[in-house]
């Protein structure tokens, strides 16, 4: 397969008609392999529109929604961005070819180390992962200029509204998973004790079903 190809076509076909157009989500999008994050059984299926399951009870989200994702993070090159659930880690690799340093959370430590073995074999060396609770566990006294959330949650954890630094953006995707259409928004920080919020556009992602039950037992305060 001619993964250079179909990652044009991805762009082109995919990602573009989707009102992505921001260059510098358009170029790491052709930067970084998509296949080298996802399982060698579905490679073939890199940069179709589909979601692909990963190991661990993870899901790779369609391309076009990565790509919406990054775009709604605007990133800059000094910026410091936070993954919350790092997936196959593809989102935290073209975040990574954005802004200055990515931090990627997950709960499974297997995760993050597919993770970082696929970073890694891309030459892409400015991400941590982290394992261990979404919330309770980010390090201590950190802000981030953008998070962006991997996944469906059912309200926004005001913890991680604190998390931003000033005019950083939370990017999240609520709903339950029984409905039929859930929401994605930027939320802004723009002073100590104030947000904007704004729906961007409408979707149906998986949910962190697992990693927000596990939180919920340990203090995720939403």
């Amino acid at each position: 397969m001619n993964f250079e190809q179909a990652r044009i076509n991805m762009i082109e076909q995919q990602v573009r008609p989707w009102d992505v157009l921001d260059q510098r989500v358009l170029n790491a999008l052709a930067d970084v392999p998509r296949e080298k994050f996802l399982p060698e059984a579905f490679d073939g299926l890199a940069y179709s529109d589909t979601r692909i399951p990963l190991e661990n009870d993870r899901i790779s989200l369609n391309p076009n929604i990565e790509a919406r994702l990054l775009q709604a993070a605007v990133l800059e090159a000094d910026d410091r961005a936070l993954i919350i659930g790092s997936g196959s880690g593809y989102i935290a690799a073209c975040a990574a070819r954005m802004c200055k340093h990515v931090e990627s959370i997950d709960t499974s430590e297997q995760t993050n180390s597919q993770a970082q073995e696929s970073a890694s074999h891309c030459g892409i060396d400015n991400i941590k992962f982290i394992t261990g609770n979404l919330i309770e566990d980010l390090p201590d006294k950190t802000t981030y200029d953008a998070i962006i959330v991997n996944g469906s949650l059912e309200h926004v954890p005001q913890r991680l509204k604190t998390r931003l630094s000033t005019m950083g953006r939370l990017i999240v995707t609520i709903g339950r998973e029984r409905d039929p259409i859930m929401e994605t928004f930027v939320i802004r920080r723009i002073s100590e004790s104030d947000w904007l919020e704004q729906s961007i556009f409408d979707t149906h992602i998986p949910a962190l079903i697992r990693d927000q039950e596990a939180d919920q037992k340990a203090g995720f305060v939403f």
